[in-house]
């Protein structure tokens, strides 16, 4: 690794740097969920605690000083057997859309249900909120985490190729400069 550090090509310019620290983030943020495996995950099988579902109009302008408006949801529930707050969260880019968003499907399914199967990662079990990767309710599943990691490898290997790019290009600037 300190061999990788030591070329020339991560120092040369800005282009270079601004590549290295995309492919950083990205290994950051996007690896640890682009990589899960179901054999990575643990069931906590339990009977509902509680189940909360908030949702909302989210508002954002850009720099022209034009709204942009969006809906948002939330869904926290606990299980009797164990002392976590399991939290899913998603939104719709439409504010007007009054159909049921995933969330709150889930939220209907959770009340009625008798066993409840909530799928995390196994270094996340000590957590008090760990992060949810799939959902049974009463043995079908709800919510599954491909759906997350599909949408975190596409996103890494977006990152990764920006990246890579833009140290190419920094190195070609830097090779131009040299001439």
């Amino acid at each position: 690794m300190t061999a990788l550090f030591k070329r020339r090509i991560f120092y040369q310019n800005k282009l270079s740097f601004l590549g290295l620290g995309t492919i950083l983030i990205g290994i950051y943020i996007f690896a640890p969920i682009a990589i899960t495996h179901i054999s990575m995950l643990i069931p906590l099988e339990g009977t509902i605690k509680a189940t909360n579902y908030s949702e909302g109009i989210s508002t954002s302008k850009d720099k022209y000083g034009h709204e942009t408006y969006g809906r948002f949801s939330t869904l926290v529930f606990s299980l009797n057997e164990f002392n976590k707050s399991f939290i899913l969260s998603g939104g719709s880019a439409n504010p007007l859309y009054n159909g049921y968003t995933e969330n709150d499907k889930i939220e209907s399914y959770l009340k009625g249900s008798d066993k409840v199967v909530v799928w995390i990662k196994r270094w996340d079990k000590n957590q008090v909120e760990p992060e949810v990767f799939r959902i049974d309710i009463d043995g079908r599943t709800e919510f599954n985490f491909e759906t997350n990691r599909s949408r975190a490898q596409e996103l890494l290997f977006i990152l990764l190729i920006f990246g890579c790019l833009c140290i190419y290009l920094g190195n070609k600037i830097e090779q131009s400069k040299a001439k």
